[in-house]
C-alpha cells in the first residue's frame, strides 16, 4: 500500500513540475505579443530553428481565465481574453514571461493582474507547451 502512495505522489510531483517549469522560449525568439487567432487567445513570436533560420510561431493558450478581475491557469479553453483588455505578453527575463491584464470584476469595475506563462518553451522554431 505504501508503495501506491509513493508512487502517486511521485507522478503528481513530476505533473506539478512540468506544468510549472519555467518558460524557456523568450531565450530563442523575439517579436513576442499577444495576438487573437479565429477569436482564441494566442501567444506568436519569431523563433529560431536549429539551423539559425527563423519561423514564425503561434500557440494558442489553453486554460486562461479571468475570476472576478484576476488572471486564473485552468483548463480547457482560454476564456479571459471576452472580459479582459490591454492584454500584453512581457518577457521578463530569461526564465519569466507574463502574460499581463485589465480585468472586469464581477462589480464590472477594472483590475490590472498578471500571471506567469510556464512550460512554453521552443521546438525547433515552433512555440510548444
Amino acid at each position: 500500500m505504501s508503495k501506491r502512495i509513493l508512487c502517486a505522489a511521485f507522478l503528481l510531483a513530476v505533473v506539478a513540475s512540468t506544468a510549472f517549469a519555467a518558460s524557456s522560449f523568450q531565450n530563442t525568439c523575439s517579436g513576442i505579443t499577444f495576438a487573437y487567432v479565429n477569436n482564441q487567445a494566442a501567444l506568436q513570436a519569431v523563433c529560431l530553428r536549429a539551423d539559425g533560420s527563423s519561423n514564425p510561431s503561434t500557440l494558442i493558450l489553453q486554460g486562461i481565465g479571468n475570476q472576478n478581475g484576476t488572471l486564473v491557469q485552468g483548463t480547457g479553453a482560454s476564456t479571459f481574453q471576452k472580459s479582459c483588455g490591454d492584454i500584453q505578453i512581457t518577457a521578463k527575463d530569461s526564465s519569466q514571461v507574463v502574460l499581463s491584464a485589465l480585468c472586469r470584476t464581477s462589480g464590472g469595475s477594472s483590475h490590472a493582474t498578471s500571471l506567469q506563462l510556464n512550460g512554453i518553451g521552443n521546438n525547433n522554431g515552433s512555440l510548444t507547451q
